[in-house]
């Protein structure tokens, strides 16, 4: 199984149907924190182990709105900065700049809030562990939610940032592509994937026997091949792929190709990659 976007516009490309949850829209307000009218969002997949979504903040909109935070309940997040600079604020009084390449995860019951400091809009690509239509809990004013307002959240790995640079990087198809492990956290690994010019994976399809694996195309051009069909893949593709469905990437034009990519593993070296046997109908 698997399923294939275009975030630009909302369309399935495995149905040829627009989603309506897909395309941009005002963020939905949510019990006791309402968003501000420069928040929009699209939820590009919505799946029992992982969900994919892409947010843009306008310029100067803090979200939610002052003087409040958000948290989700059951859900752990990963976010990139596509865009923009901002500045994140914790309940502890913690707060951290945030720029286009950063990366920032917040765990199941954490409060956060992201404030755009430019006078262009942030836009963030969301990764989530389970499904992305839970609510989002919160309230305003001196009682902002159910945690305690003396926790340090970061000692406690509630929330961490990272900067483009600073992960582990792994290197794939004997050297002709990479993967920076941004961050890795229970249930949900993330990291930056560069495939270099007309490289591939060396043989047939492969597999992940033990993951998920969802990813957003950021630049570059490429293929996406399953034993059934082939999809273009460039900038605004994005793709969920279940575990044990064969697949196979490949770059294309003469510039790398750039991707976000998640696994619902706990660490990237966790995924189990073996070669597919075409035997079974998926």
């Amino acid at each position: 199984m698997y399923r294939v976007m275009d975030t630009d516009v909302g369309k399935d490309l495995v149905t040829g149907q627009y989603v309506e949850a897909a395309r941009w829209a005002a963020s939905p307000s949510f019990d006791g924190c309402p968003i501000n009218r420069g928040n929009l969002g699209k939820t590009i997949f919505d799946e029992d182990k992982m969900s994919l979504m892409r947010a843009i903040q306008g310029a100067g909109v803090s979200s939610p709105s002052l003087p409040g935070y958000v948290y989700h309940e059951n859900r752990s997040e990963i976010e990139y900065a596509l865009t923009g600079c901002g500045r994140q604020y914790y309940p502890d009084g913690s707060t951290h700049q945030v720029q286009a390449g950063d990366c920032m995860f917040h765990a199941e019951g954490q409060p956060h809030r992201l404030k755009n400091m430019t006078d262009v809009g942030i836009e963030l690509c969301i990764g989530v562990n389970g499904s992305a239509t839970e609510r989002f809990p919160g309230q305003l004013g001196a009682d902002r939610g159910r945690w305690d307002q003396n926790e340090y959240y970061c000692r406690d790995g509630g929330y961490r940032i990272a900067h483009r640079g600073q992960g582990q990087v792994y290197q794939l198809w004997c050297g002709a592509a990479t993967v920076e492990a941004v961050l890795e956290t229970p249930g949900l690994s993330s990291g930056r994937v560069v495939v270099q010019p007309a490289a591939s994976q060396r043989g047939g399809f492969y597999v992940s026997r033990n993951a998920d694996e969802m990813a957003l195309v950021t630049a570059g051009t490429g293929l996406l091949i399953f034993p059934d069909e082939v999809f273009a893949l460039h900038k605004d593709i994005a793709y969920y792929i279940f575990a044990d469905q064969p697949y196979k990437i490949v770059a294309t034009g003469d510039r790398p190709l750039h991707m976000l990519a998640y696994w619902s593993v706990s660490a990237i070296a966790n995924v189990q990659c073996a070669s597919a046997l075409l035997t079974e109908k998926k």
